[in-house]
């Protein structure tokens, strides 16, 4: 397999000693409701902390079921199309506003982003399997991040997917989140220090 050089170019020691924006994405499968839902609460703790000049902040999907989204002419379901309303509501119940437009994870986002979160095992798969349809070098992968990794009350490897599940599984995934995006946000302020 042929690796080109690694698109990324500043590493996330670098981005933060050179004061610039952090950039954060989340990732799931469709991108229609775990990684909007993280977006939106990481965006309401980083501004409730004064912290929006600090990050670039977005999510995608990794083409929502579809094999072929990652390849020359690939579709991905959901592109274009906003939030689940279900998500957006439970959130909305906590004073989160989700407003975000489904779209695919791209190549530019490797060099855009220094945290890529995926929300599920499948997720992470995906985002590697990308890089390597698109050339990209393996040390990409020291970017990405399973979200539940940053989670310091729960215990769990994945935030479920509550697409086909009823009104506990948004309240489940808005508590992990939560709990994710507390998290996330102290360990790269303890890397980017006072």
């Amino acid at each position: 397999i042929f690796f080109r050089p690694a698109i990324c170019s500043m590493s996330t020691n670098e981005v933060i000693a050179a004061n610039a924006k952090v950039g954060v994405l989340f990732v799931c499968l469709g991108n229609i409701c775990r990684s909007p839902t993280a977006e939106a609460v990481f965006r309401d703790i980083v501004k409730t902390r004064g912290l929006e000049a600090v990050f670039d902040i977005d999510s995608c999907g990794t083409g929502g079921g579809s094999s072929n989204w990652c390849h020359p002419g690939g579709f991905s379901y959901h592109e274009g199309e906003s939030s689940d309303t279900r998500m957006k509501a439970a959130a909305a119940k906590r004073g989160i506003a989700i407003d975000c437009v489904s779209r695919p994870l791209r190549p530019e986002d490797f060099d855009r982003f220094q945290y890529i979160m995926a929300m599920d095992r499948s997720n992470k798969e995906a985002i590697l399997n990308a890089a390597n349809v698109w050339g990209m070098n393996t040390a990409v992968g020291q970017n990405i991040h399973m979200m539940t990794s940053y989670c310091r009350e729960h215990q769990v490897e994945e935030v479920p997917d509550p697409y086909y599940g009823g009104a506990k599984g948004f309240e489940r995934v808005l508590d992990l989140l939560g709990d994710a995006c507390v998290g996330l946000l102290e360990a790269i302020e303890s890397r980017r220090g006072p």
